[in-house]
């Protein structure tokens, strides 16, 4: 392991036990996601939004992602195919189905059709001032975002987050790529 892998390492375990924290006493925290995203220019020029649902920690995207589907937007959750290095994404809607993916992560099912979103929105464990997330580790998102550039594919990316976890600096290094703004139930930051 580098010593980068390992102060990342360090910083998600530091980041994890905050979380757990922020959640407990922050419960409304997600309600106010959806108020944040509405002024949001680049959200409202946007057609097909990449969500996720959240794991573990994670601010909850549960009342945000139900008002993406009623919004007049199309919806799209992220798959980790077992052959590939990065993600691809499936339509989400009322009619999706949910199976469990790689890591039990609920995605769309195959039937679902694959969309290129051009407003993604990205897990964080933590975030910085200077446009880093700190992710669970895998490059998922990282590499997604270096196929799309290679496919010319315009693309806005937002970290989701609680504005508690804003760090000083997060640990990354030149395979990490910078998020374009980060959402947080208080703020909206630009990055970019």
């Amino acid at each position: 392991m580098t010593t980068i892998e390992l102060k990342k390492n360090i910083q998600r375990l530091s980041s994890s036990k905050k979380r757990l924290l922020i959640k407990k006493n922050n419960l409304k925290a997600h309600y106010e996601l959806h108020k944040q995203i509405l002024n949001f220019q680049n959200f409202k020029n946007s057609q097909i939004i990449a969500s996720f649902i959240s794991i573990k920690t994670e601010i909850s995207m549960s009342i945000l992602n139900r008002f993406l589907e009623t919004s007049k937007k199309k919806i799209c959750l992220p798959i980790i195919k077992d052959n590939l290095h990065y993600l691809i994404f499936r339509e989400f809607n009322k009619k999706s189905i949910l199976k469990k993916g790689k890591f039990g992560i609920l995605e769309p099912d195959d039937k679902s059709k694959e969309l290129l979103p051009d407003f993604i929105l990205t897990p964080c464990l933590a975030f910085d001032k200077f446009g880093y997330r700190l992710g669970y580790g895998g490059g998922y998102y990282d590499r997604t975002f270096d196929k799309l550039k290679d496919l010319n594919h315009t693309f806005i990316s937002v970290a989701v987050a609680y504005e508690d976890q804003k760090v000083n600096k997060v640990v990354h290094d030149q395979y990490d790529k910078k998020i374009d703004y980060i959402l947080t139930e208080k703020v909206l930051y630009k990055t970019i």
